[in-house]
């Protein structure tokens, strides 16, 4: 996500079952860009996926709750890995 006062963002997955994960919550203040690889390691809360159908549409939702800056999605990518 290019955009230049990345505190003003949340970024949220959600799955095909409507269950949402906060990937970002307004933090970074005046950083700009998010660069990241979200996994079970750095995100725990990805766990709450665990056990849901995997097919069907997952979305990005993401806001700028201030408005002031503009920014945009450049790419996402979702990797989804089955245990066993």
């Amino acid at each position: 996500i290019t955009h230049t006062y990345i505190g003003d963002l949340i970024v949220e997955l959600v799955s095909p079952s409507d269950t949402r994960v906060v990937l970002h919550n307004r933090s970074g203040g005046a950083a700009d860009n998010i660069i990241v690889t979200y996994t079970r390691t750095n995100t725990p809360d990805l766990g709450i996926f665990l056990g849901e159908p995997i097919d069907g549409p997952w979305r990005l939702n993401v806001s700028d709750r201030a408005g002031a800056d503009q920014g945009k999605l450049n790419h996402w990518a979702l990797k989804l890995v089955t245990a066993g």
